[in-house]
């Protein structure tokens, strides 16, 4: 982590000198203020547990990283998704019971936000644990009552049937990482460009956009196991690859570690959408793009994604990185 928290002064010094008189705007949009909101990335291969997917189990990584950014221990997370099995089965529901919304199942009549807030996991996440933490001696009470004296649901014994599997995906969940999600931060009105410039990863040409992309990880250290750019798709030849707007970022998909930097590093370059022209990312199996800028789970008939078994063509050893 330490590698990527210390880049932050070189990549302004890498961007001002890339772009010039924009110096004093790229700082700001560098370290401008983010959202309350979080981009989880999933925390390895087997980032599934319980059964549930990679899309549940993303939203159970924003309400445990949540839980820790409250410095709520790990019982209160067992509680918290526990409670969102049991009302949404991890599932970020627009619809429910009455006006019932989200992870978990809150009402916008009963005073926990707007219908908007709710739909943020990260919001309803941070105000199921307030609610949690005003209940006396909570870290003593059993994983259900806990979760039935937050929610007061007219099911009360629900609960217990979510509690193994809730502790299942906690000992999954903690092991992901997330990064503050920017708002209003993102881009997308950026100019078509063609691949004129020698890609350094290969013998391709790459648009004036991807080169930049690629000295910024380079001069960050950002390339985990290696980094490659333009590459022939004979059977997709108008696909990214070829057109030099898409690079590949190798890891280790057996190692925790070279998986955790990938995590890292892909919710960086989310942080710096609005700098470098990223037009959408696909990492253990999960898409994120700034025009729907959320993880959620990466779909291909081609590879039969997700799959944890197919490492490379559903996007778990390597981050997929596309540039408008």
């Amino acid at each position: 982590m330490s590698k990527i928290v210390a880049t932050g002064v070189a990549l302004v010094l890498v961007l001002i000198l890339l772009i010039g008189g924009g110096a004093i705007a790229v700082v700001q949009a560098v370290f401008g203020s983010t959202g309350s909101g979080l981009n989880c990335a999933p925390g390895g291969v087997t980032s599934t547990a319980a059964g549930y997917g990679p899309q549940e189990m993303t939203h159970a990584a924003t309400i445990v990283a949540v839980g820790k950014r409250m410095h709520v221990p790990e019982h209160g997370w067992v509680v918290a998704i526990t409670t969102a099995l049991t009302q949404s089965r991890l599932q970020n529901l627009d619809h429910g019971d009455r006006d019932s919304l989200g992870l978990f199942q809150q009402r916008p009549s009963m005073g926990w936000g707007t219908p908007d807030q709710i739909m943020d996991p990260s919001y309803s996440s941070e105000h199921f644990y307030r609610h949690l933490l005003e209940i006396p001696n909570w870290q003593n009470i059993p994983v259900t009552e806990a979760a039935q004296l937050v929610q007061r649901s007219g099911f009360p014994d629900r609960y217990t049937q979510f509690e193994d599997a809730a502790r299942q995906i906690v000992a999954v969940a903690q092991g992901s990482t997330c990064a503050p999600r920017t708002t209003g931060q993102l881009r997308t009105n950026w100019p078509p460009e063609q691949a004129t410039m020698p890609d350094p990863t290969s013998g391709g040409q790459i648009t004036p956009r991807t080169l930049t992309l690629v000295q910024t990880l380079r001069a960050n250290g950002m390339t985990g196991n290696g980094l490659g750019c333009f590459a022939h798709r004979p059977a997709n030849p108008n696909s990214d690859h070829p057109q030099g707007r898409a690079c590949d970022i190798m890891f280790n998909s057996h190692s925790q570690p070279s998986v955790t930097e990938g995590s890292q590093i892909a919710n960086w370059l989310i942080a710096h959408q609005a700098d470098l022209g990223i037009r959408y990312l696909i990492w253990q199996s999960q898409y994120w793009s700034a025009d729907n800028p959320t993880w959620s789970a990466y779909q291909s008939r081609s590879y039969g994604c997700p799959n944890p078994n197919n490492l490379t063509g559903c996007h778990y050893d390597h981050i997929h990185v596309s540039m408008y």
